[in-house]
């Protein structure tokens, strides 16, 4: 082999071995998923559904929005919400914003069962406990980096807490029962809203993806029209 190419092939190698590190990774996901979700009565996307509803901010519980998060088609994303609501876990409500569009909320029993969840993917936890805090840094650094990439290109989606936020605002109304408040949706959010995920999240990190005042606008207005 020419020297040139051996080269090639020793500089390609290191990624060829972390990507089938990280498909490996995947899978292990994917069964472990599987595993404890059984032990609760749910397949894997019935307790991810639940999860996102909880973890989620109450504006963006759109059908349309879980469908994004799934990664599945619209249809069926309703037939899981269908399952979810036939066994009493979730509920319909009409968005106060605009009443075409329906958001998904816990019901009482749909609360408990995600309390069972909270340790959903522990295996995992217990996995990464083997590693040193300067090997987890180097981990959440560099996957963090893989992930914002995926997103950018569209095969991802990544919500995230509003702090740390190029949108946020915090404390821009001290005292008052909702203090913070999002330049995205042009609303004051109370402090466990804020707490909440937001599929809509930009780190300060990549504050140039931020859109431009314009797109503010219609991107608002797509997430009442676009995810019903």
């Amino acid at each position: 082999m020419p020297p040139a190419v051996a080269n090639s092939c020793i500089a390609r190698h290191p990624m060829d071995l972390l990507t089938k590190a990280l498909l490996r990774i995947g899978q292990a996901t994917r069964a472990i998923g599987l595993e404890e979700a059984r032990e609760i009565g749910l397949t894997p996307v019935q307790a991810e559904t639940l999860l996102f509803i909880k973890r989620t901010k109450s504006f963006a519980t759109s059908i349309g929005s879980l469908a994004t998060h799934l990664g599945a088609t619209h249809a069926s994303t309703v037939g899981v919400v269908d399952a979810l609501v036939a066994r009493g876990l979730v509920e319909r409500r009409s968005s106060g914003v605009d009443r075409r569009v329906t958001l998904l909320r816990l019901t009482e029993a749909g609360e408990e069962t995600c309390r069972q969840l909270e340790r959903w993917g522990h295996l995992l936890e217990e996995a990464l406990a083997g590693l040193s805090d300067d090997d987890r840094v180097a981990l959440e650094r560099g996957l963090g980096a893989v992930i914002w990439s995926l997103r950018t290109a569209g095969y991802l989606e990544v919500a995230e807490p509003c702090r740390g936020c190029v949108y946020f605002e915090e404390n821009a109304a001290p005292g008052s029962p909702e203090p913070h408040h999002c330049r995205l949706i042009n609303a004051y959010l109370s402090e466990e809203e804020s707490l909440k995920d937001c599929p809509d999240h930009v780190p300060l990190a990549h504050a140039d993806a931020t859109p431009s005042r314009e797109d503010l606008g219609s991107r608002t207005g797509s997430r009442e029209r676009g995810r019903r």
